[in-house]
C-alpha cells in the first residue's frame, strides 16, 4: 500500500491602514522613492535574474535558522495556551514567517512595527542577508522533482488606487517570487475575497477552501492582502502493506491508552535511519525523490513516554548533533 503524505498550508496577512505599511507607500516616513498613482499591474510577476553570490547559501541558512527559532517559539506559545489543551497542534511556520517577511519589507525600517515583526520572527536585520536568503530558499523549495510535489507560492493583492512604492513591489517579486495583482477592494471587497480564495484553492490543489471568510475580513478599507500557500505530496520510499495494519494500544500524553490502527513493516529491507539522545529515539522516514531534494519525515519518541521531553528538544542544539549520527534500524 502506498501511503502518501500531504502537507497543505496557507496563510494570509491583511494591511488595513496606510500607517502600517509606511515603507511601501509614498508617505514621508518611508524610504526615499518615487510614488506612482496606482501600483503596477504585474501578472505573472516579472523576476529579474540575480546571479547567486558566494554567500547565498549562508544567507539562506540564516533565514532557516530564523524560521526554526520562530517555529520553536510559536509551538511553545500554542502548547501553553489553554485553548489548545489536549489538542493536536499542526501549523506551517514557514508559511507564517514568509508572509510576515513580505509584511516586514513594507514597514518603515527602524519603526516600531517593523522592529516588533523582526524581533518576533528573528529576521536578519541585514537586508541583503534576509532578502537573498529568502530568494535562494524559495527557489530551492520549488525545484522540481518527478517523484514528489512540493510547491510554495506568494502573492500580493494590492488596492488599485493606493500608491505603493515601486521599490516594494520589485522587492516582493525579485526576492520572494511574489505574484502581484491589482484589486478593487474599495468598490468590490466581496469579489476580491472570492478571487483570493480561488487562488488559494488552486495553489493547494483544492484542499483549502474559503481561507478568508465572509464577515468583514476584507472590506472597503483593505489596502493590501499578502498570501502564502504551500503544498506537498510525497510517497515513502519504504511502503507499508495495508494487510499488516492492525489495532494496537497507543499511549497518549498523561498515560492514557487508546486503541488505534497501527501500520507496521517488518520485512528484512525495512531499515530506517535511526538516532537517539538521552531522552529521545529519532526515526527518519525518507520520501521517494529523483533530481530534487531528499525529503524525510522525522518521528520523535520520548523514552520516558512524556511528550514534554520531545517538546523541550525541539529547536535546541541538543537535537542537532544526533541528526548527524544516523544508524540503520528496524
Amino acid at each position: 500500500m502506498k501511503k502518501q503524505a500531504f502537507l497543505i498550508g496557507a496563510v494570509v496577512c491583511l494591511a488595513l491602514a496606510c500607517t502600517f505599511f509606511a515603507g511601501c507607500t509614498a508617505s514621508d516616513d518611508g524610504p526615499v522613492g518615487t510614488p506612482t498613482e496606482t501600483p503596477p499591474v504585474v501578472t505573472p510577476p516579472v523576476v529579474t535574474p540575480v546571479e547567486t553570490p558566494p554567500m547565498a547559501t549562508e544567507n539562506a541558512a540564516d533565514v532557516v535558522e530564523a524560521n526554526t527559532r520562530f517555529a520553536y517559539d510559536l509551538y511553545h506559545t500554542l502548547q501553553s495556551d489553554e485553548e489548545y489543551a489536549d489538542q493536536n497542534i499542526f501549523f506551517s511556520p514557514y508559511s507564517i514567517s514568509t508572509a510576515f517577511a513580505l509584511t516586514y519589507e513594507g514597514g518603515a525600517k527602524g519603526g516600531m512595527t517593523a522592529e516588533e515583526i523582526r524581533s518576533v520572527f528573528h529576521f536578519p536585520a541585514n537586508d541583503t542577508v534576509r532578502q537573498d536568503g529568502y530568494r535562494v530558499l524559495i527557489a530551492d523549495l520549488n525545484s522540481p522533482d518527478a517523484a514528489y510535489t512540493l510547491q510554495t507560492a506568494n502573492a500580493l493583492w494590492a488596492e488599485e488606487n493606493y500608491p505603493f512604492l515601486p521599490a516594494y513591489i520589485k522587492t516582493a517579486q525579485q526576492y520572494y517570487a511574489a505574484e502581484v495583482r491589482n484589486m478593487n477592494f474599495a468598490s468590490a471587497p466581496e469579489e476580491s475575497r472570492q478571487t483570493i480564495n480561488r487562488w488559494v484553492e488552486d495553489q493547494t490543489e483544492d484542499r483549502i477552501k474559503d481561507l478568508i471568510p465572509q464577515g468583514g475580513a476584507i472590506d472597503s478599507i483593505t489596502r493590501l492582502v499578502i498570501t502564502n500557500a504551500i503544498y506537498f505530496k510525497g510517497t515513502w520510499v519504504l511502503q507499508f502493506d495495508e494487510n499488516n495494519t492492525h489495532p494496537a494500544e497507543f499511549r497518549s500524553e498523561g498515560g492514557e491508552y487508546v486503541t488505534v490502527d497501527m501500520m507496521q513493516r517488518t520485512y528484512i529491507d525495512a531499515r530506517y535511519a535511526y538516532s537517539e539522545t538521552d531522552g529521545l529515539q529519532i526515526l527518519r522516514m525518507p520520501y521517494e525523490h529523483e533530481s530534487g531534494k531528499a525529503l524525510s519525515m522525522l518521528v520523535l519518541l520520548p523514552k520516558d513516554g512524556e511528550i514534554t521531553t520531545a517538546e523541550t528538544a525541539l529547536g535546541t542544539t541538543g537535537l542537532q548533533m544526533p541528526l548527524h549520527r544516523w544508524n540503520q534500524h528496524r
